[in-house]
C-alpha cells in the first residue's frame, strides 16, 4: 500500500496541532521561569531553582514535543533539545533527548513501514544512495541519523527501502541521535550555568561528525571497488 499525498499532508496536519498544542501547555507551566528569565536583575541561582523544579509531568511533555518534532519533516527540535537540557541537566537531558528521537524516528518508521511512500516522493539523493551500496548499510544509517543537516526523514526512508530489522534499527536510530543528544543537552545545561562546556562540546562533535564523513567515504570507495 502507497501512502498518498493527502494521507500524508494529513499526517503532517495533526502533527503539526500537536506540536501547538503540547507547546503551549508546556509555555504555560514555564511562563514564570521564562519571566524571570527576562528579567536582567533576577539572581542566577534562583532561576536554576525555578526552571529546574518541574518534574515528570514536564518531562513527558518535552519528551513527546520533541518525539512529534522529531516525526514531522523539515521541524527541527534541536531548541526543544536545548531547552530540555536548560531545565533537566545535561545526564537527565541526554536521556530524554534519545527517548525522544528514538519515539519519532520510530513513528516514520512505523508509518512507512505500514503505507510505503507515494510515486511521487522525491529522490533520497546521491549521499543516501551511497549508504544503500555500502557493505555495513547499517553503519552508514547510523551515521545518518547523526548528521543534522541529513533530514532523518530521509534516512528513515532508506532504513525501511533496506529492510533493516526492527532490532537493527533501534540500534542505528539510538547510536545516530547519542551525539547531538549529548550536545544539546548539556550546551543548555552550560547556557544556564553560564559556563564554557558548549563550546568544548561543539568542538568535539565537529570533530566527531568529519571521522566519521572519512569512514564513510572509505566504505564507499571500498564498495565501489568490489562492484
Amino acid at each position: 500500500m502507497k501512502i498518498s499525498a493527502r494521507l500524508k499532508v494529513l499526517f503532517i496536519f495533526l502533527g503539526l496541532v500537536i506540536v501547538i498544542i503540547l507547546g503551549y501547555v508546556i509555555y504555560k507551566d514555564y511562563y514564570t521561569d521564562f519571566m524571570l528569565f527576562l528579567d536582567p536583575k533576577a539572581d542566577r541561582a534562583h532561576l536554576m531553582e525555578s526552571i529546574r523544579s518541574h518534574k515528570l509531568k514536564d518531562a513527558l511533555l518535552l519528551i513527546a514535543l520533541t518525539a512529534v518534532m522529531c516525526a514531522i519533516p523539515g521541524v527541527p527540535n534541536s531548541i526543544i533539545g536545548i531547552f530540555i537540557g536548560v531545565c533537566f541537566g545535561p545526564w537527565i537531558g541526554v536521556l530524554m533527548n534519545v527517548i525522544g528521537n528514538i519515539t519519532g524516528n520510530f513513528i516514520v518508521i512505523l508509518l512507512l513501514r505500514k503505507f510505503g511512500l507515494s510515486n511521487k516522493t522525491k529522490d533520497p539523493g546521491k549521499f543516501i544512495t551511497n549508504i544503500s551500496h555500502m557493505k555495513k548499510p547499517t553503519v552508514g544509517i547510523t551515521v545518518g541519523y547523526m548528521i543534522p543537516v541529513i533530514p532523518s526523514v530521509i534516512v528513515n526512508y532508506t532504513a525501511v527501502k533496506l529492510k533493516l530489522s526492527l532490532k537493527s534499527l533501534l540500534l542505528a536510530v539510538t547510536v545516530g541521535v547519542l551525539p547531538t543528544s549529548f550536545l544539546y543537552a548539556f550546551g543548555g545545561d552550560a547556557l544556564l550555568k553560564g559556563n564554557t562546556k558548549i563550546a568544548i562540546l561543539s568542538i568535539l562533535c565537529v570533530v566527531f561528525l568529519i571521522f566519521l564523513m572519512k569512514f564513510i567515504r572509505k566504505e564507499q570507495v571500498k564498495s565501489s571497488a568490489e562492484m
